[in-house]
């Protein structure tokens, strides 16, 4: 297996989960990278991403595992970077014994919201570090209502940003939830182009990895 380490910035952010796996498979048919199928009545190549992000958040780390055993690291990360689209360029690419699983084994994200908060910093984090924050948002054709307080594991207003840890996979917290409950409440105009992904956590109690230490571990 070899696990993709990749970027999705710029114009790119506002392609869609699934439309980004096609870009990411016909990459890998433009690059002549060889990809394992998957045996059945309807084989198809052996890959798998990490967890969706909504639609106009930027990333600085997403993951892609494709089973392909006849390259080196090296040689496929030199081929996808060749061949797939601007904002979606991949920082590295490592041999890994079996696929890690991220969508199961991650279950935090570490997102940056850009701008200045300072004045109001002392509000922001008192409502998003309280034991209960109710919000509505909608959902499909209807209206949800959700304590989203379970869901964040930090928040931290900085100079410049925002700093907040959340929930991911299932039970799972939309940054871009947080931001609209906040523009809502605060009248800010913080949109989903300020948000960026910036680490996928795996956090066990007071234990607390990143996913690139989390794919050190299964290595072993």
């Amino acid at each position: 297996m070899k696990v993709i380490r990749h970027i999705k910035k710029g114009n790119i952010c506002y392609v869609s989960h699934i439309d980004s796996m096609r870009v990411l498979q016909r990459t890998l048919t433009r690059a002549n990278i060889s990809i394992k199928m998957s045996e059945g009545f309807n084989p198809h190549p052996i890959t798998y991403t990490s967890h969706p992000l909504p639609l106009g958040v930027a990333s600085e780390e997403e993951f892609f595992v494709i089973a392909n055993e006849d390259m080196t690291a090296e040689q496929v990360l030199r081929a996808f970077n060749d061949n797939v689209p601007n904002g979606m360029t991949a920082t590295e690419c490592m041999e890994c014994v079996k696929n890690p699983n991220f969508v199961k084994n991650v279950n935090y994200c570490e997102y940056f919201v850009s701008g200045d908060f300072e004045s109001i910093k002392e509000q922001l984090e008192s409502t998003a570090n309280s034991n209960n924050w109710i919000i509505t948002y909608k959902f499909k054709d209807s209206e949800k209502t959700q304590d989203i307080a379970p869901l964040i594991y930090s928040f931290k207003v900085e100079n410049n940003g925002i700093r907040m840890v959340l929930a991911s996979g299932n039970p799972n917290l939309r940054p871009d939830r947080i931001t609209n409950a906040l523009n809502e409440k605060y009248s800010l105009k913080i949109g989903t182009n300020d948000i960026i992904r910036t680490k996928q956590l795996v956090i066990n109690g007071d234990k607390i990895k990143t996913a690139m230490e989390f794919l050190q571990e299964v290595n072993k």
